[in-house]
């Protein structure tokens, strides 16, 4: 059976002699595997479509054991993120999340729309990478089901006090006076800046402008809470962070 779905190439396996095996996240059919033919060689009518990032109208025909790319029509190849070990290391660490978090055989419009849009602001600068980092975090943190609890105070109900305080392992806001323990300390900045991630049209998710306080703060508060989801770790964020501290 053939079938065509916009995608993007998220992972990259070489297989035999020239073949790749890629991990691609559809539109359609969320993430799915399929084999690229002899495209590692420079001639062939694959190579230049089926290279990391590289999103375009795939079409695949499904076998019973496996899944081969047919064609592509080459939308973008995110290239500028090919030539800076900083975005690349970004990019790569979004793939990955992807990877492990999107769904499988069924749609994914919302994911691919959150991660295209994460690299085209990544690639052209539009965003700071540490911002921008928070944002794909917190945002895919919510489209699997984890949004945290940001209206007010698990507690009272209180929208804020001068300080708030935020529980990684729960997700849930507390003010001053209901913190209790094992919860983080935040300014209302950061508390703005994690509600509009969450609450906001996504035509307006990244239009987040903060201090550079706000997103050193903000950084690790987006990424613990999504680790402690997925309950694992990253290569791509290890690699990341080793470049960037």
């Amino acid at each position: 059976m053939t079938f065509s779905s916009d995608a993007i190439v998220l992972k990259i396996t070489k297989t035999g002699e020239s073949d790749r095996l890629l991990t691609l996240l559809t539109r359609d059919r969320g993430i799915i595997k399929a084999f690229a033919k002899a495209a590692d060689r420079p001639k062939n009518k694959l190579h230049m479509s089926t290279n990391l990032f590289c999103y375009g109208r795939f079409t695949f025909y499904e076998g019973v054991k496996s899944t081969k790319v047919e064609e592509c029509d080459l939308n973008e190849t995110f290239y500028s993120l090919q030539t800076d070990i900083g975005k690349l290391a970004l990019g790569q660490y979004f793939n990955e999340l992807m990877t492990e978090s999107a769904p499988v055989e069924t749609d994914a419009n919302e994911y691919l729309r959150l991660l295209l849009n994460s690299l085209f602001f990544l690639a052209n600068d539009r965003i700071h990478p540490r911002i921008l980092k928070s944002l794909f975090e917190m945002r895919l943190a919510s489209l699997i089901g984890y949004m945290p609890s940001l209206v007010g105070c698990k507690e009272c109900g209180e929208y804020e006090t001068d300080t708030m305080f935020f529980n990684i392992m729960t997700g849930e806001l507390f003010c001053n006076a209901c913190k209790g323990t094992g919860t983080k300390q935040l300014s209302l900045d950061t508390v703005s800046a994690m509600r509009h991630i969450v609450f906001s049209d996504f035509e307006k998710l990244f239009s987040l402008s903060v201090t550079e306080n706000t997103a050193n703060a903000l950084e690790p508060v987006t990424e613990k809470y999504l680790l402690n989801i997925l309950k694992r770790s990253f290569r791509t964020l290890d690699f990341y962070k080793s470049i960037n501290n």
